[in-house]
């Protein structure tokens, strides 16, 4: 609640956020927070909201905020032929999704190598369950602005490691 409470006081005042988290299912439980707040409904901005990744790998609810579907569905709007359905967007339209978009949600580790992001600023980038995530990858995250928030708590589960040698040094 806090976090959403935060996204939406930042777009009030124009700014654009970066929503992320280690998992997609925390970058996807904020969003499904965010359209129940109805920062979604577009008052101001056509796509306030959008969502990077795959349908494979988000909650159903979100489906509609992916980056993907919402320039497809740009694209079969202004197409000539009106019964065209688009299913690989042009690259100008998803670039104005994401240009025109003051919430984008995205996975840590995705963030860096989406070439959706690539060049994209943002004002704030706000992480989720900060006390799960290693400091090499959210790296990636934060460089898309020059300021961020880290948000979790101490009861988190610490950062999972998956490698011998971090298993070894850990028991001294």
């Amino acid at each position: 609640a806090t976090i959403v409470f935060i996204t939406r006081l930042l777009v009030a005042r124009g700014k654009r956020v970066l929503l992320t988290s280690y998992t997609h299912s925390a970058v996807d439980n904020l969003i499904c927070k965010l359209m129940d707040s109805g920062v979604t409904s577009g008052d101001y901005y056509p796509n306030p909201v959008v969502r990077v990744g795959r349908e494979s790998s988000t909650h159903a609810n979100v489906h509609r905020l992916l980056a993907h579907n919402i320039a497809c569905e740009a694209e079969s709007a202004n197409s000539s032929q009106s019964s065209q359905s688009f299913t690989r967007p042009n690259a100008d339209y998803l670039h104005n999704v994401l240009s025109s978009a003051r919430v984008v949600g995205v996975s840590a580790l995705t963030a860096p190598r989406s070439p959706l992001l690539a060049g994209q600023k943002f004002d704030v980038v706000i992480v989720d369950e900060a006390g799960q995530i290693s400091q090499p990858a959210i790296l990636g995250a934060i460089m898309a602005a020059d300021s961020f928030v880290l948000v979790g708590d101490h009861m988190q589960l610490p950062p999972l490691v998956v490698s011998e040698v971090a298993d070894q040094a850990g028991k001294y």
